[in-house]
């Protein structure tokens, strides 16, 4: 997991989402707990793991993502120790690998958001379970407890988790009678005592953070698979797989795993019918059992495929499941489907010029800050001077939100800028017109006056995001 991530770390500039931790990592302390106050609370922790490190090693792409990757390393390891101890070490190695094959799995181990680490928690706390379970001591249900907290506070909706875990409890105390797995119970009270600030200020922001979410449908069901692997002919390959695995187990962990794999989606699908939550990336933790199933399948001994040795028909199902998955690999590695800012700001560094102005259109928030994080890594003369923030009158962290206050005064602070970069999303993405200054552009105010005054000199796109270039219609144009 590592090598297959790493190799690709910083390939991929910081994309929308990711504009958001950089703007709640790089802010003083009184200001992110400000922030979450208003939005994000349920992410703070995550952040604050960001804001110690940016503090200690600087704000580069490798800083802010790493702890994404190693999570994901980690989480992949559980994995594989997880499988080790339900079939067999050719299953653990197998599982192992599984994770790193699948695009989604790669994606957020190169992601500056918390999915990694509530991956690499889930897994932990599921692989304590089945130790406790199987030898019920204090300490071990301690550790559990601590990894089903840390399970909570890098992503709430990963706790679904839990209730694969109770129902699982529940039918091994049915089975063996054992009065010390109720050592569980106040060790998990005691995890669920601590989020219970991080639960309250989430319910308050739900609506204001996923009210994008839209309401499953049987549709959501039956694309789930492909949805969570990104790629869907992967995704209904590894269900198979996970289905076979049946044939390959003892039944007692068959059902322990199937539990771990279908019980937290209904959790989440049930809430979500209520309270929408649910973002096919929230589901990656599931590949942790989803991938000890298909590597108990593929490595079952009980396969007897004529003339195929065992070996071989590891090497040939692996290899098939790695070809499904290369052309959503090659697509992680190349675009999140966001703004190319870096290769923005790469741009306008060579075409600016003394007095040039950043424009940021309303949709274009997040671009803000992964857009002034590469201008600031370039090397900037008084001949070339990097372009202000035209209208900014407050910073995000000032203003306790994710966005800036802007000037109310956009004529009097665009008064002198003959040259403006207006910054957005490209067009036809989040509704964004082709033509920047186009009417339907100009409901808001400061597009209305900056059409009125400018006329577009030239336009560059960078995947899903725009620079264009402005030039003050009443201008001297260069001899």
């Amino acid at each position: 997991m590592l090598g297959v991530a790493g190799v690709s770390l910083t390939s991929v500039p910081l994309d929308w989402d990711e504009g958001a931790t950089l703007s709640a990592a790089t802010r003083s302390l009184g200001e992110l707990f400000t922030l979450a106050q208003h939005k994000d609370a349920v992410i703070t922790p995550y952040y604050l793991v960001l804001f110690v490190l940016t503090r200690v090693f600087g704000e580069s792409d490798v800083v802010l993502r790493l702890p994404s990757l190693l999570a994901m390393a980690v989480g992949a390891g559980v994995t594989a120790e997880l499988a080790r101890r339900v079939a067999g070490q050719a299953a653990g190695i197998t599982a192992g690998v599984v994770c790193a094959i699948v695009p989604s799995v790669v994606l957020l181990a190169t992601t500056a958001r918390p999915y990694g680490l509530a991956f690499c928690f889930a897994s932990l706390s599921s692989l304590l379970l089945f130790i406790a379970v199987r030898n019920p001591g204090w300490w071990r249900w301690a550790a559990y407890g601590l990894a089903v907290a840390l399970t909570g506070v890098f992503h709430l909706v990963t706790l679904s988790i839990l209730a694969a875990h109770v129902v699982i409890l529940v039918l091994a105390f049915v089975k063996d009678r054992d009065r010390r797995l109720f050592r569980s119970v106040p060790m998990v009270g005691v995890a669920l005592l601590g989020l219970l600030p991080l639960v309250w200020l989430g319910r308050g922001q739900h609506q204001s953070q996923l009210h994008w979410v839209a309401t499953p449908t049987w549709e959501t069901l039956v694309t789930l698979p492909g949805d969570i692997a990104a790629s869907p002919a992967l995704g209904y390959l590894l269900m198979g797989l996970a289905v076979a695995a049946y044939a390959a187990l003892p039944a007692r962990r068959y059902v322990e795993l199937v539990l771990l794999l279908v019980v937290p989606v209904a959790v989440i699908l049930t809430v979500s019918l209520i309270a929408p939550v649910w973002v096919p990336r929230y589901g990656v933790f599931l590949f942790s059992p989803l991938a000890v199933l298909a590597a108990a399948t593929i490595t079952s001994e009980h396969v007897r495929a004529v003339a195929v040795p065992r070996l071989a028909r590891i090497v040939v199902l692996v290899a098939a499941l790695a070809f499904l998955a290369l052309p959503a690999q090659f697509d992680v590695r190349e675009t999140h489907k966001a703004p190319d800012t870096r290769a923005m700001a790469e741009a306008i560094h060579e075409q600016a010029r003394p007095g040039d102005v950043l424009v940021y259109t309303d949709y274009a928030w997040t671009m803000r800050p992964t857009l002034t994080h590469y201008l600031g890594e370039l090397e900037w003369t008084e001949e070339r001077p990097q372009p202000r923030d035209a209208l900014m009158k407050l910073t995000a962290g000032q203003n306790g939100t994710l966005e800036v206050l802007e000037v109310n005064d956009v004529e009097g602070w665009l008064s002198k800028a003959e040259r403006i970069w207006l910054i957005g999303p490209a067009g036809g993405v989040y509704g964004a017109p082709v033509d920047p200054l186009a009417p339907e552009a100009q409901k808001i105010w400061k597009i209305k006056y900056i059409a009125g005054k400018y006329r577009v000199e030239d336009s560059f796109t960078f995947s899903t995001g725009r620079a264009a270039l402005l030039v003050r219609k009443d201008a001297v144009q260069p001899a």
